[in-house]
């Protein structure tokens, strides 16, 4: 039974537990073993029919996480990543979504790049206050940007439309008209699907080891030979890219930007979803995405279903169970959700052995 017992494990082992990175290239794979790429396989053809497993309002709601994940990604490339605070992600946002709207309809893949670009160029000016200071000085910096750029939204009326905004016609896509959720969704896979590996290869890059480097000690880095000057403004205008690109879909899925879009609150919001998610991961983002967005949506319909009577009394209670919600989770979870899956994922790993 020993013997058995023991051919068995040595076999799953070998074919699904996690097999030894000797070289680079293995460390920069997507997947390492059969099973995760079996799950990366099935998790993209998933991804490809969701629009017919899914409802219009359900499917509204999974382009709306997906783009906040894609987004939150961004920044978790900056803040987990290279370790720079910032409050100004919703105003790279709102730069990518003002940018896509004067190129919409036909040419929205276009506008959304270009807005992504506009946001980089930002990031990368907003990336020259890293140089000199760092932590709460930096989140100043940043919350100063966030500031700036929402009096921009609001009184730049020739760009942005001032308070009413602006809106757009549908997006087009080979000639093909997305004015539903479902048929948007495989323009927001067109961005999300390729940046979101590239979001994952970068972090087990030189320039990844880079990032962690600064993110640890920025002093330590520099002596290792670390330009710290190229990687906090390459961080910063990346993170801004994702951000743009993310405000321009964004804005595509609403077919209107407004500056009531991307308030400072929509910054601590992401930062949120850093903090929960678990910082400096792509898995972390896409987690982080789906608390802090679904969870409200979850307590909405729980309101909803309570009856109208209670609906206004509850209503306020329901952002106050949200925020305990994150902090009882904080407290209890300090590595994020992250921290949770590695260690359900370690103990089916070993599984059913105790070590």
């Amino acid at each position: 039974m020993y013997a058995l017992s023991k051919r068995l494990t040595d076999a799953f082992s070998r074919r699904y537990a996690r097999t030894v990175r000797e070289t680079y290239r293995e460390d920069e794979a997507y997947a390492s073993t059969p099973l995760g790429r079996l799950g990366l396989y099935a998790l993209l053809l998933l991804l490809l029919f969701l629009p017919f497993l899914l409802g219009p309002y359900p499917m509204y709601v999974a382009t709306l996480v997906a783009i906040g994940a894609f987004s939150a990604l961004g920044l978790h490339l900056l803040v987990g990543g290279a370790g720079q605070i910032s409050l100004g992600h919703a105003a790279f946002m709102g730069v990518g979504a003002y940018a896509a709207s004067h190129l919409a309809g036909p040419l929205a893949p276009l506008g959304i790049l270009l807005g992504g670009g506009i946001a980089a160029l930002l990031g990368l000016l907003l990336g020259l206050p890293a140089l000199r200071i760092k932590g709460v000085y930096l989140a100043i910096a940043t919350l100063a940007f966030q500031f700036l750029a929402d009096y921009a939204f609001k009184n730049w009326e020739a760009v942005t439309g001032g308070i009413r905004g602006r809106t757009l016609p549908p997006a087009e896509l080979f000639g093909l008209r997305l004015d539903s959720a479902e048929r948007l969704w495989y323009l927001v896979l067109l961005f999300l699907i390729p940046l979101f590996f590239y979001g994952k290869r970068l972090l087990m890059t030189r320039t990844g080891r880079a990032f962690m480097a600064v993110r640890d000690n920025d002093l330590s880095a520099r002596v290792a030979g670390v330009d710290l000057t190229r990687v906090k403004l390459f961080a910063f205008a990346l993170s801004a890219f994702y951000a743009g690109v993310a405000g321009g879909l964004l804005a595509q899925l609403y077919k209107a930007v407004t500056p009531e879009y991307f308030p400072l609150s929509v910054s601590i919001q992401y930062l949120a979803m850093v903090i929960v998610g678990g910082a400096g991961t792509v898995l972390g983002a896409i987690l982080g995405a789906f608390f802090v967005l679904l969870i409200p949506e979850v307590l909405n319909s729980y309101v909803g279903a309570l009856g109208p009577q209670y609906a206004a009394a509850l209503a306020a209670w329901r952002n106050v169970l949200f925020g305990l919600l994150i902090l009882a989770f904080l407290i209890l979870e300090p590595l994020g959700l992250v921290g949770l899956w590695g260690r359900v994922r370690n103990y089916f790993r070993t599984w059913p052995l105790p070590y």
